[in-house]
């Protein structure tokens, strides 16, 4: 374990990087304090053991997002939904969320993990579809050179 950065967390967290120190930490199976899902490693623990866990990817999590998805605007990450109830449903998987949430100026709800997971998908797709398009690009280039090479 080693002592890292709190997150705006009021004590140092220390971080855990697999079950056994996880299960040695804990008491009981505790939530992620940002996304509110059961909490695994690797993840930070409260050095104090007030119960605050996060788990790595939510910690580093970006405070801004520019979602390939929703690209006119970005998403902030916020602690509390900006709404009167301090609820928001995500536009991703439906589901209601009270944790932190990436929200944009245009009302559009991520949770932590459906920003990042979505994120994650379309960066990679958008690289492979890049690959592709070069590889098709060059492969109609070759087979042009090849046909007015056969006429």
């Amino acid at each position: 374990m080693e002592e890292s950065n709190n997150y705006g967390h009021q004590h140092s967290l220390l971080l855990i990087l697999n079950q056994d120190q996880l299960i040695h930490n804990q008491s009981v199976v505790t939530d992620c304090s940002r996304c509110g899902e059961k909490v695994s490693a690797p993840c930070f623990c409260c050095a104090e053991h007030c119960g605050f866990y996060l788990h790595k990817v939510c910690a580093e999590a970006p405070l801004e997002l520019n979602h390939p998805f929703h690209p006119h605007h970005p998403f902030l990450l916020m602690q509390n939904a900006p709404y009167s109830s301090g609820r928001y449903i995500c536009n991703f998987c439906d589901k209601g969320g009270n944790e932190f949430v990436y929200h944009c100026s245009c009302h559009f709800d991520f949770h932590i993990q459906c920003a990042l997971f979505t994120f994650n998908i379309a960066e990679n797709n958008l690289k492979e579809l890049e690959h592709v398009a070069f590889k098709m690009k060059n492969l109609k280039m070759i087979l042009s050179a090849l046909g007015a090479r056969n006429h």
